[in-house]
């Protein structure tokens, strides 16, 4: 855990972004730059107002000035999701490669002492040999996944030609509360959001395909491990080393909210992984790591804050 810093999260309002931003707030200054395209200013309660800076993560001058007087630069911002990165492939590359070169510029200037940048599972592909090591070869798939790997290898490129550190963190399906279904498309707040609506749980497929689930709280641990001296210049997975079939994912939700139920349905997926899980020893060996949350516990947890957010929602006048 790094304390007394001055630490930036570029999209800090978005689901893993501000869960990271307040576990450091308790140590460190944080200020969160976001332009709230996916993330929300709900995330952000725990931050006075003139620490948020309201801006695009490729707008050269805000960036730097949001940079300026910061010690570490976590880069969290992304355009993500399959739908959307499928519907918008250019704007993929403009905001998470771009963004990305605007953001090491700024901390160049700015003396930053670190850029941590945020990667993904994704960067694999579909080599069906699991669990998946960090100097594993690399076959990205979707336009996201090639933008994440092209960034990932511009910040090693970058940093060690200026008087820069870096660390890498690859997350594999990280998820939890103040995961979105509609923004992201992610399985598990789809599954939740199903359920709590009275709609079937809807399994593509035989559901045998598998992830490596990390809860939120498990992913933050890491991240903000990675953040010291032992994550310099490192490359990090950030899963839990276990398998989870998206059938049985589908039950642990359905065990939970009475009235729920799972059923197969065919309907096309725009690309298909069947395996996908995290070598995490590297993690654990040089940073301490240790995933504590278990899918079934993660589950209910992350059912609980719907099911409060909904309450919440129906509650307030806007929703009357």
């Amino acid at each position: 855990m790094i304390s007394d810093k001055r630490v930036l999260v570029t999209g800090g309002a978005g689901f893993i972004g501000s869960h990271v931003a307040e576990q450091l707030l308790s140590e460190n200054t944080v200020t969160v730059l976001d332009d709230f395209s996916v993330g929300s200013e709900r995330h952000l309660s725990f931050l006075p107002s003139e620490r948020i800076v309201n801006a695009d993560v490729c707008d050269t001058a805000a960036v730097r000035d949001a940079v300026d007087g910061h010690d570490v630069v976590v880069h969290m911002a992304a355009m993500m999701g399959v739908r959307r990165t499928l519907q918008k492939p250019l704007e993929v590359l403009r905001v998470n490669i771009d963004g990305t070169r605007t953001v090491l510029d700024a901390a160049a200037e700015s003396d930053v002492d670190r850029v941590l940048f945020a990667s993904t599972s994704e960067v694999y592909g579909d080599v069906p040999d699991v669990p998946y090591h960090e100097d594993d070869s690399l076959a990205p798939e979707t336009n996201y996944a090639v933008a994440k790997l092209a960034s990932e290898r511009f910040v090693r490129a970058y940093t060690s030609k200026r008087d820069l550190d870096h660390t890498i963190v690859r997350y594999f399906n990280a998820y939890g509360p103040r995961q979105d279904s509609s923004a992201y498309g992610y399985v598990i707040p789809i599954f939740v959001d199903r359920a709590l609506s009275g709609e079937p749980i809807e399994i593509h497929g035989d559901g045998h395909q598998t992830r490596d689930f990390t809860f939120i709280s498990d992913a933050v641990d890491c991240t903000i491990a990675a953040l010291g001296p032992e994550g310099r210049n490192e490359t990090f997975n950030i899963g839990t080393g276990t398998e989870t079939k998206i059938r049985s994912l589908a039950m642990a939700v359905a065990d939970v909210v009475d009235g729920a139920e799972a059923v197969h349905v065919e309907h096309p997926r725009p690309y298909r992984i069947e395996r996908r899980c995290a070598d995490v020893s590297r993690a654990e060996t040089r940073l301490g790591y240790e995933p504590t949350t278990t899918v079934r516990e993660g589950i209910k947890r992350t059912i609980e804050y719907f099911e409060q957010r909904r309450k919440r929602e129906s509650s307030s006048p806007s929703s009357s």
